[in-house]
């Protein structure tokens, strides 16, 4: 007999680990109603004490005030401790859901990232986080009172009055069908709030990251309206939220107010008939009383649910996507290279395909350990994908690609982005010091305090050649600087009043393009890859740049292995092998003179740009 699959998880899974806690808040709200029960009885006691001419009767007054003294404390304190301990309970579940959340962010795949609107996806880390939450704290302390409060009292009053209880209980159906139908269309007007807070989230981060072009191009009055259409549909549907939850709380209170006033002309006509006492009638109807809120509180209850629900079901949704990248499981077996500084790589018939069009098409490359690839191509020629192959940013076939030996597919992936050193052509840089953003290649970090007001510190002869004035707060690791001078740093960092400790700005954006470009070069570099690889990285910067940056690498890389893909023809032409791509294709490889010598596509490429350059083609040298 087959195993039953698992339940998959629910929105109050994440409570388990808090049963502890729960159990006490829930112990805190059964001493609540009890204690409460107290009052009641008391104010009946004390009614007819004062109604009475027996003079014990009248002595136990004092006593009965300190008793509902007492019970007034003790239901303050219990009812404290319950909210304290529940909605602490629910603050950890939040916590424990929003990390899990983000950890399943970092695994999805880039395609994931690609396809869903930043916005969106932040919305649902945050706001709809913060009502699951509250579904978690109020929801949950108001589902378990409400019935606590409900029972105890019922069997109060059906000890004093069976007939009049009924009474009381009479508009309590149609409490039940109205919180029904209101409870439904919360649930929907929720998830239109919700949904629409995700695109406006959305076109804010838009609108904020693309702040320049929008200025450049005068585009303020255009955005603006959409963001205040986007804000107005917004209020819209809150309105309607609001419109729905601020009819349930009156309309429960209503039909509730009903019971208590049936029991005032009922009871009161029970009392003059002599049938009951006018104290038993006011402990009665405390007990009505006390039901009030509880009902009341049905209906936020309701709210907080349905709208719980709303979040849950996006979040759900979040949680369900899996990766389209499955990590490897195979366990290290090493393979011809293993040993050496430089990964030994092999592409065998590696086809990807993005829908019905081919971008590569039967690659066959090998990369030996200390060898410099350099990719060639037009634009659209299939260079970036290749990339994206070997670092398993997208998916390949088994047995595609193999890295010192093994699959590429079955390696996991930790191990594997742990042998490579990559640097895009979109530099990204975090919004830390120069310092930490190097340091992020290898997970170190520097600690190095922003220096505004700080006298510089001076360090020593830097044995990497870097000036020591551009290192304040201390010396950072020597990873950092021996990756920052070989990305070609010096100059700049000289420049910079406080050297690797500048904050960068969001996204880098106090850099230059070609700055931004070699601060993640040198991060690339501090993790001393076996394979590194270069994604047209010195794009934003010129010639003689980036010639004496690839002097360095050279140095530095002697013995690994790497791919440099470049538009520019001239820097690739110290290169051990350059392949060419054209649609997907490789249709030359070789060496920078017998690519020329051969007059093919890379020799065409070589001299237009000469051409652009304004050099002739025949004053050129090979």
């Amino acid at each position: 007999m087959s195993a039953r699959p698992p339940r998959p998880p629910t929105a109050w899974t994440h409570l388990r680990p808090y049963r502890r806690q729960l159990a006490t808040g829930v112990a805190f709200l059964l001493a609540t109603n009890l204690l409460f029960l107290g009052i009641p009885v008391t104010i009946g006691r004390a009614v007819d004490a004062l109604r009475s001419e027996d003079p014990a009767a009248v002595a136990e007054i004092p006593y009965l005030a300190l008793a509902m003294v007492g019970f007034a404390i003790g239901t303050a304190l219990t009812r404290i401790g319950s909210r304290v301990v529940i909605f602490n309970a629910a603050r950890a579940a939040e916590f424990d859901l929003r990390s899990q959340l983000f950890g399943h962010l970092l695994a999805l795949d880039p395609g994931y990232h690609r396809s869903h609107p930043t916005g969106d996806v932040m919305s649902r880390l945050t706001n709809d986080v913060a009502t699951v939450r509250a579904l978690w704290g109020a929801g949950v302390l108001n589902l378990v009172n409400t019935p606590m409060a409900f029972v105890p009292a019922m069997v109060m009053m059906l000890r004093v009055d069976p007939v009049l209880t009924l009474w009381a209980l009479a508009p309590y159906p149609i409490i039940y069908v109205a919180g029904q139908a209101m409870g439904r269309r919360i649930f929907k007007a929720s998830r239109g709030v919700q949904a629409q807070l995700g695109t406006l989230s959305s076109e804010l981060q838009e609108d904020l990251g693309g702040i320049q072009l929008i200025k450049t191009y005068g585009l303020e009055p255009l955005r603006r309206d959409r963001f205040v259409r986007s804000s107005l549909t917004l209020l819209d549907r809150n309105m309607e939220l609001t419109r729905v939850r601020g009819q349930m709380v009156p309309l429960l209170g209503a039909l509730s107010a009903i019971g208590l006033l049936i029991v005032l002309w009922v009871g009161g006509h029970a009392v003059m008939d002599g049938e009951i006492g006018l104290g038993r009638l006011l402990e009665f109807n405390g007990y009505v009383a006390r039901l009030v809120w509880p009902t009341l509180a049905l209906g936020w209850m309701l709210s907080l649910l349905q709208r719980g629900r709303a979040s849950w079901a996006r979040l759900e949704a979040l949680l369900a996507t899996q990766p389209a990248i499955v990590d490897g499981t195979a366990s290290p077996t090493g393979g011809p290279g293993a040993d050496a500084a430089g990964a030994t790589v092999e592409l065998r018939g590696l086809t990807v395909r993005f829908g019905d069009r081919t971008v590569l098409d039967h690659i066959d490359l090998s990369l030996a350990p200390g060898s410099i690839t350099a990719i060639v191509g037009r634009t659209g020629s299939g260079k970036s994908t290749l990339v994206d192959a070997l670092c398993r940013v997208i998916d390949v076939a088994p047995g595609a690609i193999t890295v010192d030996g093994r699959d590429l597919t079955a390696m996991p992936l930790a191990e594997l982005r742990e042998r490579i050193g990559y640097a895009p052509q979109e530099a990204f840089l975090f919004s830390t010091t120069i310092a930490d953003n190097i340091a992020m290649g290898y997970g170190g970090g520097t600690a190095l305090p922003r220096a505004r007001g700080q006298e510089l510190e001076r360090l020593g002869a830097a044995p990497t050649g870097i000036a020591p004035e551009a290192f304040i707060g201390g010396a950072p690791d020597p990873r950092i600087l021996a990756a920052a001078q070989a990305a070609g740093l010096d100059r700049d960092l000289a420049a910079m009043p406080e050297g690797l400790a500048t904050i960068v700005g969001e996204r880098g954006i106090t850099l230059s393009g070609g700055q931004r470009q070699r601060v993640a070069l040198a991060r690339a570099l501090a993790r001393a890859p076996r394979l590194l690889i270069l994604d047209d990285s010195l794009s934003s910067v010129d010639a003689e740049t980036e010639r004496e940056i690839l002097g360095h690498l050279r140095r530095v890389m002697r013995g690994r292995t790497s791919v440099l893909i470049s538009h520019r023809v001239a820097a690739v032409k110290g290169a051990d092998q350059i392949v060419v791509l054209d649609a997907g294709r490789v249709v030359e490889r070789g060496t920078h003179a017998s690519l020329l010598a051969a007059g093919g596509t890379y020799a065409e490429l070589y001299r237009s740009q000469l051409d652009l350059d304004g050099v002739h083609p025949a004053g050129a040298q090979a």
